[in-house]
């Protein structure tokens, strides 16, 4: 994977980044093909990238007949698998029929996210059937993750570095309303779950962000003793 790192760091654009993420996963997990498929903003789903023009195939397949496990792993989120396209007939009466007959006989299927939205979906085929193991799982994860990465690239200026800001600062935002949440609980003589909705009820009633409000409590703009503690019969449902 260390080919697909240094390409993102050199800021390759997109169709070399994925092409190298499909080569990769077709390797790593002993695939016999790979695709990248996309959620369109219109509601389809479209082809991106694929290992070869048998895969390219096939997930057109997906996105034209809007079925199989790449669309269904778009749509709700999960990873979706097969472990024998042969007996898929009803649950993909378009799509798996034609994936055996381009020689196909499992799929692994795992979503792309973007800042807890899915954006797109992993397609991992294999020529016989079987599913994956634990380790595959893990590693399938990581390369869709990194296919993410690819598509985040733009030219000169790439997204990656505002992904991992953003995603540090909504680290250190969790991190803060524990701490806030904490102090809370400490000076009011509550437990943990009181402390984080008086916090959060605070925010509502000001109508300010939740991570204000935390930051306000741990640097000490914001005495935790003028917070509202939830009413007697609501901390009793707790």
């Amino acid at each position: 994977m260390s080919e697909i790192t240094t390409g993102l760091a050199d800021g390759r654009d997109t169709d070399s980044v994925l092409g190298m993420v499909t080569a990769a996963c077709t390797r790593l997990l002993a695939a016999s093909a790979t695709g990248v498929l996309l959620a369109d903003p219109r509601g389809g789903i479209r082809v991106v990238s694929a290992s070869d023009e048998r895969a390219r195939f096939v997930e057109l397949m997906q996105a034209q007949s809007d079925e199989g496990p790449c669309v269904e792993c778009i749509r709700d989120g999960t990873a979706v698998s097969s472990a024998d396209l042969t007996d898929e007939s009803n649950r993909w009466p378009l799509f798996a029929p034609a994936a055996v007959r381009a020689g196909y006989r499992s799929v692994q299927a795992v979503p792309m996210r973007l800042d807890g939205r899915v954006v797109g979906g992993l397609n991992v085929l294999y020529t016989r059937p079987g599913a994956w193991v634990a380790w595959q799982d893990r590693l399938g994860r990581v390369l869709a993750d990194l296919a993410v990465l690819g598509l985040s690239q733009e030219g000169d200026v790439r997204r990656v570095d505002r992904l991992a800001e953003r995603t540090l600062t909504a680290l250190n935002d969790r991190v803060q309303l524990a701490h806030a949440i904490g102090m809370v609980a400490g000076a009011r003589a509550i437990d943990t779950e009181h402390a984080r909705t008086a916090i959060l009820a605070h925010a509502r009633l000001h109508d300010r962000p939740v991570r204000d409000i935390a930051r306000a409590v741990t640097d000490g703009s914001l005495d935790p003793a003028t917070l509202a503690l939830p009413a007697p019969d609501h901390q009793a449902d707790h």
